[in-house]
């Protein structure tokens, strides 16, 4: 019962600044455009980051005069400046008091972690306005298909896998994924021929891992295309365990990406290179090894440990994994919670009255 409307924003993003301020720019016109067509608007949600899209959505919901739900996914400028992506100062106060603004004028806001909360709770916001969603599983992508498993087996044969034990990375490649970690296990484990790992997806920093890879004339690592999401289920069950790095810092340990929950449904046992609360969802689910963040070598010998498990062992984490995510972590109840504070949020008790109509406007 929602009309979604796609706007045009400039693609070929990657590589410079002005490419990604021209994406930037032809998103918030074509939005703008789009927005103005609407006549009615119960509500405006939008989501960071980045955090120029919460500033559009607090603009959007100004001008219909509509509330406005923030929903954080990163706390920026903070993650920006911890990994060094943005150092001008002007650049972020600027940021800043763009987030102080959403912050301020957001009739709820939405956190992605405990961490997020705990951080935008101490820049002065009420926790009777924070709601707690995190990432989830989605049940009707990772169901028990047998078709799956069929595609999983063709796919380990068509990519050249072959009977080594394939350790998979699938997820954005980008200065906050640390997977500089991922190579350095790669380099100390390049001569046992059991292991094969395997980085699925793009990013800014893609590139430069590749060239790493060809500097150190490593011959266990390679790099496949992102996939859709739809599609990502036999991909993911083609691999013998996941690795999961994160960078080290106490900023970095508010850490709970959808990849995790993904992992865990796709019941095999799971490496995480960092403490945080990614680390404790795998401790919480016995599914998986914790070392510590950007230790190569710890993350080598966890997987060592698990390919000692053999077979058995490892299926038996996994499954362990996949059972605990999808009690704890099914995204229909995530959804129903975070349904129940829109319908508040927007003034409306029930959807009950009309179930195949949705509003004429939601989103940004």
């Amino acid at each position: 019962g929602i009309d979604v409307r796609y706007v045009y924003s400039y693609p070929n993003f990657r590589g410079s600044f002005s490419r990604r301020f021209l994406y930037y720019l032809t998103y918030v016109a074509a939005t703008l455009l789009e927005a103005g067509r609407l006549k009615r608007v119960d509500l405006v949600y939008a989501v960071s980051t980045p955090l120029t899209v919460g500033l559009l959505g607090l603009v959007l919901a100004r001008i219909h005069r509509a509330p406005f739900v923030f929903e954080v996914t990163d706390v920026w400028p903070d993650a920006a400046v911890a990994v060094g992506v943005v150092k001008n100062r002007v650049v972020i106060r600027l940021a800043s008091w763009i987030e102080r603004l959403c912050y301020r004028h957001a009739a709820a806001i939405v956190a992605l972690t405990e961490g997020i909360r705990e951080n935008i709770h101490k820049k002065g916001v009420p926790r009777e306005r924070l709601l707690l969603v995190t990432n989830g599983v989605d049940s009707s992508l990772f169901g028990e298909d047998e078709a799956v498993g069929a595609a999983a087996a063709r796919l380990r044969g068509e990519s050249g896998f072959g009977e080594r034990l394939v350790c998979m990375y699938l997820g954005a490649h980008g200065a906050y994924n640390a997977l500089g970690t991922i190579l350095e296990a790669a380099t100390v484990l390049r001569d046992d021929a059991r292991f094969l790992f395997v980085l699925v997806g793009d990013g800014d920093e893609k590139a430069p891992l590749m060239a790493v890879c060809r500097e150190r004339g490593l011959q266990n690592v390679m790099f496949l295309p992102p996939t859709p999401r739809s599609q990502a289920p036999p991909l993911l069950r083609s691999a013998d365990l996941f690795l999961l790095p994160n960078r080290r810092g106490k900023f970095f340990e508010m850490n709970l990406p959808n990849k995790l929950f993904d992992f865990l449904a796709s019941a095999r046992p799971i490496v995480v290179a960092g403490e945080g609360e990614s680390a404790d969802v795998v401790r919480a689910a016995g599914a998986g090894m914790v070392v510590a963040a950007e230790d190569g070598q710890g993350m080598a010998s966890a997987m060592v440990e698990l390919a000692a498990l053999g077979p058995a062992g490892r299926t038996a984490m996994g499954t362990a994994g996949r059972e605990y995510v999808f009690k704890k972590y099914d995204r229909s109840g995530l959804c129903d919670e975070l349904v129940q504070m829109l319908m508040q949020v927007a003034g409306r008790l029930s959807l009950a009255a009309t179930p195949n109509a949705g509003p004429e406007g939601v989103g940004s």
